[in-house]
């Protein structure tokens, strides 16, 4: 069964919680007594996870050092939950998956395409991103000697910096809000630079 499968079959058995003093005493136990080490062929498994994706450009998301150090201390913490001194094989599979999962569920947009821009990978950060749609809008309404502009202006200018459409509205707002774009009063389709 992968990690998945796994998880709906305990959740369909286990209908009753857990008392809440026995979870609190399994972890203070866990953490007190459980330092799993990582085996070799965990290790192994990790390892050859993160080189395959690394050399792998074929459209999928980039994976960090970061990452591979996130799988190592996640592997870690599967071993700790069932209370081992070594990480296993399977805890390296499960969190694979795992992470299979979460950068999937990140990166695919709504049409199923992967998208490296969202969620940080391989694109920008919103903070970033804004920093330079603002420098760049700055310089149009410099040149041009204006400090008033239209939505399709915003949307190109977007477009420039590499802003994800689903992204460009909350980017507006986020502006908003920043009190760095002013929406004209009367005609919401025309934006003051502040």
């Amino acid at each position: 069964f992968d990690l998945e499968e796994r998880l709906k079959k305990v959740s369909s058995e286990q209908n009753v919680p857990l008392p809440g003093s026995f979870v609190k005493d399994y972890i203070a136990y866990a953490r007190q007594y459980c330092h799993p080490r990582l085996t070799a062929k965990a290790g192994e498994i990790l390892q050859e996870y993160f080189l395959q994706r690394r050399s792998s450009n074929q459209g999928e998301v980039p994976i960090t050092t970061r990452q591979l150090e996130a799988l190592i201390r996640l592997a870690q913490a599967r071993a700790k939950a069932c209370l081992r001194d070594f990480v296993l094989p399977e805890d390296s599979y499960d969190v694979i998956d795992l992470m299979s999962h979460s950068v999937h569920s990140v990166h695919v947009d709504e049409s199923g395409c992967i998208d490296k821009t969202r969620g940080g990978a391989g694109g920008k950060s919103k903070r970033k991103l804004k920093r330079v749609f603002m420098l760049k809008l700055k310089a149009y309404v410099h040149n041009l000697g204006v400090s008033v502009v239209d939505i399709e202006r915003l949307k190109i200018i977007a477009g420039s910096v590499q802003c994800p459409q689903v992204e460009f509205e909350e980017m507006v707002e986020e502006l908003r809000t920043d009190g760095e774009l002013l929406k004209l009063p009367g005609n919401p389709s025309r934006y003051r630079i502040i």
